[in-house]
């Protein structure tokens, strides 16, 4: 089975990251759609960090993870 999750860095008004995860976005999900995402989160003020707004993006990445089970 295979599980991925879209990680995405800000950095706040102290200049301190602030990581978001979502877990199993869409298969198709493109760079550009996740910067325009992070726009919209910066310019609506969607999450504070320490108290203050978020002011940039910092990066992303997509993670995939291959789980393979073992029952007994």
């Amino acid at each position: 089975m295979e599980k991925a999750k879209v990680e995405m860095d800000f950095l706040d008004g102290f200049n301190k990251r602030l990581r978001i995860s979502i877990d199993e976005p869409m298969e198709d999900l493109v760079q550009s759609e996740i910067e325009n995402a992070m726009d919209i989160i910066i310019a609506r003020n969607i999450f504070q960090s320490n108290g203050v707004d978020l002011v940039s993006r910092e990066g992303a990445r997509i993670i995939k993870t291959t789980i393979n089970e073992m029952k007994f």
